[in-house]
């Protein structure tokens, strides 16, 4: 027997305990009270090997803490997961490993949910152990518990979960939000651990971030055409364009075309219209009308990103005014201050419904912790410093961020 201890110098924390316990082992039982994402994918690191099919895993909506998000993952990878369906409160941390026979050969019991932070940074205690005697009674309560007292999510049954984790999802984050700006908490340096419920709270707030993360601008093509001005400077200058034999022009084509102006040396329809456009805001209106008409089939044939680029518009508008309207008046050559603000912006336009009840003060709570992008879910972690090192960091010189949203606002209108 070995007594795991997170956030403990010199002890087994749940991750590491979790990679002991899957070693050698077939498949695992779990039973946990719930999942989060971040926890479900921190999991997945250590069971990538095991045979998934044969996994079983207990969890509850009873507190509306489980992301249907991570149940919708598990069933995806194979995985057999059952809700209880008991009156009673469920609340057990559980985990079997089991050999190619299905008997059970090691335990892991402790404090610790599924959940990013339970395994690697909050205080929880716990033991792993080889003993036969309680694997037994371990082994048979949980069979009991999976055939007997859950049942499979259904379709209907996730929808319904999804509606009441959002609720609980909002109150949660802005509760711990509202907490962090009372306490007046300062960033803490990069080699210390966030609060709990610091790294709780970013996975509250990012869990739901849809990948590829897309910009409110037209940044949607590659490295020349970045912007609504340069798409109209080169859809002027388009016969000598056609004509040019230098690697530039044809980087000019292939841009246009990624983003539906043109297909090889002709233009599109829209390439034609915006080459006559008479200002930037027009080009903007109708590339965003043509966004908003076009079915997601044909965008994915001609650049996957902009169909995810009609997600974000469409989510931007949806958010508290106040929020909008902050992103909207600072969006053009943002000082020091005001750029770390409207970055969480546009990165939670990439998120769920969840998001649009965070007000202005909420958003700006996330600022400091956000400056450790590192603390983040590891699902969402690499995306999130890509935007950070690369295209959330460029084109804020130009007014886009500002026309092309209120572009897509006066395009909706027209449709």
């Amino acid at each position: 027997m070995k007594i795991i201890l997170n956030n403990q110098s010199g002890s087994t924390n749940f991750d590491q305990a979790l990679g002991e316990l899957v070693d050698g082992a077939e498949t695992l039982s779990l039973a946990v009270s719930y999942l989060q994402v971040g926890g479900w994918e921190l999991f997945r690191r250590h069971t990538g090997g095991l045979n998934l099919p044969k996994m079983r895993i207990v969890c509850t909506d009873q507190m509306g803490i489980t992301a249907p998000a991570a149940v919708r993952l598990a069933q995806t990878s194979g995985v057999q997961i059952r809700n209880f369906i008991g009156e009673v409160t469920y609340h057990p941390k559980v985990y079997l490993a089991h050999d190619r026979a299905g008997k059970p050969t090691r335990f892991l019991l402790g404090s610790a949910n599924l959940s990013s932070s339970a395994f690697t940074n909050s205080i929880e205690a716990g033991l792993i152990s080889a003993d036969s005697t309680a694997l037994g009674t371990l082994s048979h309560w949980f069979d009991d518990l999976f055939k007997q007292r859950s049942e499979d999510f259904t379709s209907e049954g996730l929808r319904l979960m999804e509606e009441k984790w959002r609720a609980a999802e909002v109150h949660r984050a802005r509760a711990r939000l509202r907490f962090r700006r009372a306490a007046v908490i300062p960033p803490l340096p990069a080699t210390a651990p966030l609060a709990t419920e610091d790294l709780d709270t970013l996975e509250d707030v990012f869990a739901t971030v849809q990948l590829p993360i897309c910009l409110l601008n037209m940044d949607y093509a590659a490295n020349n055409i970045r912007n609504v001005g340069r798409v109209r400077a080169v859809l002027a200058d388009w016969p000598n364009v056609v004509r040019g034999t230098r690697s530039a022009h044809g980087k000019q084509r292939s841009e246009l075309k990624l983003l539906g102006f043109a297909t090889g040396i002709a233009l599109t329809p829209l390439g034609r219209q915006a080459a006559a456009a008479g200002s930037v805001e027009e080009v903007a209106q109708l590339w965003c009308a043509w966004l908003q008409q076009t079915p997601s089939a044909k965008l994915d044939a001609i650049n996957p990103k902009l169909r995810a680029a009609k997600r974000v518009f469409t989510q931007f508008w949806k958010l508290q005014e106040e929020v909008q309207n902050y992103f909207l008046t600072h969006a053009l050559s943002p000082g020091a201050a005001e750029r770390p603000t409207l970055q969480i912006i546009e990165l939670l336009c990439n998120a769920s419904e969840v998001v649009q009840e965070l007000s202005l003060e909420d958003i700006q709570a996330l600022v400091p912790l956000l400056a450790q992008p590192q603390r983040l879910p590891n699902f969402v972690r690499n995306a999130v410093l890509d935007y950070q090192d690369n295209k959330g960091t460029r084109g804020w010189e130009y007014p886009d961020r500002r026309i092309v949203p209120l572009a897509w606002r006066e395009a909706a209108k027209t449709i």
